[in-house]
């Protein structure tokens, strides 16, 4: 349980607000199809590209936010928010998301120390990484936006951009102070990042991405 009357100004300010940006739209690297042109000549894939005036194609912002957030349509729309990840019990996931035209992912959870939330984060983190790349806004959220769906981004930009589980959360909490993942939670992101660092050492791991420093 949180006592309110101990925290400190900016995180109840965070708490109050809805949702914040934690990764903004970046340029996304060129296809396999523009890269290598279709053509009957084997000298074609080597020729000079030519330069393009279209603009690059850009990827969707990654936000990090409350049930209330999810609840305000409007709020959604006017960012560009098209996916929701709801790490929440299924009890209070908002109904009305799919017959509104957004796309939701579950992540049913309690936040809870004693609770495993290892399990979750690789079908999470491909289905973040999925929308983000065909331009679609992601929110991430739960209940408060302070421990389950900071855990969920954290362990994106562990997987993703190759943060450490130190790096990531200062990077989040510096978006949203009031990010706290749970002892349970924590322990099991230092895990993955672990898993991660060996993974990345033996040459299996998914694209990195830009990395984010403020």
């Amino acid at each position: 349980m949180i006592r309110f009357d101990t925290l400190p100004p900016e995180v109840m300010q965070a708490m109050c607000t809805p949702m914040h940006q934690i990764l903004p739209p970046t340029p996304l690297p060129p296809s396999a199809h523009a890269s290598h042109p279709s053509s009957s000549s084997p000298y074609a894939p080597y020729a000079t590209p030519s330069h393009s005036t279209q603009p690059p194609r850009m990827s969707g912002a990654l936000y990090l936010g409350s049930l209330t957030a999810s609840n305000d349509h409007p709020l959604l729309r006017s960012h560009g928010i098209t996916h929701l990840v709801q790490a929440l019990e299924a009890s209070w996931a908002p109904p009305a998301l799919a017959s509104d035209g957004f796309s939701t992912f579950s992540v049913d959870i309690r936040d809870k120390e004693s609770v495993d939330i290892g399990p979750h984060l690789e079908r999470a983190c491909v289905w973040i990484e999925g929308a983000l790349r065909r331009g679609e806004g992601v929110l991430v959220h739960c209940q408060q936006g302070v421990s389950r769906s900071p855990s969920i981004i954290i362990a994106y930009l562990i997987r993703n951009h190759g943060m450490s589980y130190a790096d990531a959360l200062a990077f989040v909490k510096r978006k949203r102070a009031c990010a706290k993942p749970n002892p349970g939670f924590a322990r099991a992101l230092v895990e993955w990042e672990h898993m991660w660092a060996s993974r990345r050492g033996q040459g299996g791991r998914p694209g990195v991405g830009r990395r984010f420093t403020s």
